[in-house]
C-alpha cells in the first residue's frame, strides 16, 4: 500500500535545483480538437526524431566561435522539452508485450464494432483506453539533460498525477500498481511511457468526464481485472461536490492546473507555444501532425 510513496522517497535521480534552473522552459500546447491516436503517435515520433537528428548534428558541429556560431534553430530543436496536452478519439492501445497477432485481430474487430480503434504501441503497460473526456499528456523530455533516471521520471509522473487528482478534491488511495487510484478498485489516472535514446514518449492520462467509464468497461484495463475506471466527474457526483463547484469539470477546465503542477513537480517553468514566438518550425510540425500531413517515418529510425 505504501509502495508508491516508497518509490518517490527513494528516487534520487533528479538534477540539482541550480541545474534545473539553467534548463530552458518546457514548452506546452493544448490541442483543442480530438486527435486520432495514429496521428498523435506519428506526431510524437516525428518530433522526437527531429530532436535526435538535431542533437547528433550539434555533436558533430565544430565548436562555436564569434565567426562560426551555432545554428540557433538547431540548438532549439536539440534542447527544447515539450508537453503535448490533448484528447483522442476513442481508441484502445496495447503495450509492447501484448503482441499476439490473433488476439490483436480479434480485439480490433470487437472494439471496432463499438466505434473505437485498436492500436499496438511501443509503450510500457497493458491495454488501456484513450478518448473524449480524458486529458492525455505526452511529455517529450530529455531525461539525460534533466538528470532523471527512467524510474525517477515515472515516479515524478505518478506524484504529479496524484497531486493533480488531490487538487481536484478527489481522494487518492496509494497502491503498489503504477497509476493513481481513488480506492482499491477504482483507477482514475494511468502512466505508460517509452524511452528512445533518453527522450521520453507517450506519458499519462487522467479521466475527467464520466463518459470515459463505458469504454473502460469494454476491456480489462491495464491488466487489472479487479479494478474499474472512475473519473473526476463520477467521484464528484458520489461526494456531492458538483453542486458546490457549480457544475462538472471538462477536460479544458483542468489544463491550466495540470500545466502548473507538472512544472512544479519537475522544478521547471512552462511556457505556451504561441504564434509569433521563435519556435515557428516546431509549431508548424505540430500543425502538420494534427492535420495528418506528416510523412511516415522509416521503422529503422524508431529504434
Amino acid at each position: 500500500m505504501l509502495a508508491s510513496l516508497a518509490r518517490n522517497l527513494s528516487c534520487s535521480g533528479v538534477a540539482s535545483p541550480l541545474a534545473l534552473a539553467s534548463r530552458p522552459p518546457i514548452l506546452y500546447t493544448h490541442l483543442p480538437h480530438q486527435l486520432p491516436y495514429q496521428l498523435g503517435l506519428l506526431l510524437q515520433e516525428s518530433l522526437v526524431q527531429r530532436r535526435l537528428e538535431a542533437k547528433k548534428s550539434l555533436s558533430l558541429a565544430p565548436p562555436a566561435s564569434p565567426t562560426t556560431p551555432l545554428d540557433p534553430n538547431l540548438k532549439r530543436w536539440a534542447t527544447t522539452d515539450l508537453l503535448l496536452l490533448l484528447e483522442h478519439r476513442p481508441v484502445f492501445t496495447a503495450g509492447k508485450r501484448e503482441n499476439d497477432p490473433i488476439v490483436a485481430a480479434a480485439e480490433a474487430e470487437r472494439l471496432g464494432k463499438m466505434g473505437a480503434d485498436y492500436v499496438q504501441t511501443m509503450r510500457g503497460g497493458q491495454t488501456t483506453y484513450h478518448g473524449p473526456g480524458q486529458l492525455v499528456g505526452y511529455p517529450l523530455m530529455d531525461l539525460g539533460a534533466a538528470g532523471l533516471s527512467t524510474r525517477c521520471y515515472v515516479s515524478h509522473l505518478e506524484s504529479f498525477l496524484s497531486t493533480l487528482v488531490s487538487s481536484l478534491s478527489v481522494p487518492v488511495y496509494p497502491l503498489e500498481h503504477t497509476g493513481v487510484f481513488t480506492s482499491p478498485t477504482s483507477k482514475i489516472a494511468s502512466i505508460g511511457i517509452h524511452i528512445r535514446r533518453r527522450i521520453s514518449l507517450h506519458g499519462f492520462s487522467i479521466n475527467v468526464e464520466e463518459q470515459t467509464r463505458k469504454w473502460f468497461d469494454a476491456v480489462v484495463a491495464c491488466g487489472l481485472a479487479e479494478v474499474n475506471a472512475t473519473s473526476v466527474e463520477a467521484v464528484w457526483k458520489e461526494l456531492g461536490i458538483v453542486e458546490r463547484e457549480g457544475g462538472v469539470k471538462r477536460v479544458k477546465d483542468i489544463v491550466p492546473l495540470a500545466v502548473e503542477l507538472f512544472g512544479r513537480q519537475y522544478g521547471r517553468s512552462l511556457e505556451a507555444l504561441e504564434e509569433g514566438d521563435e519556435f515557428g518550425e516546431l509549431r508548424e510540425m505540430i500543425q502538420m501532425g494534427v492535420e495528418g500531413k506528416l510523412p511516415p517515418l522509416e521503422k529503422k529510425n524508431l529504434a
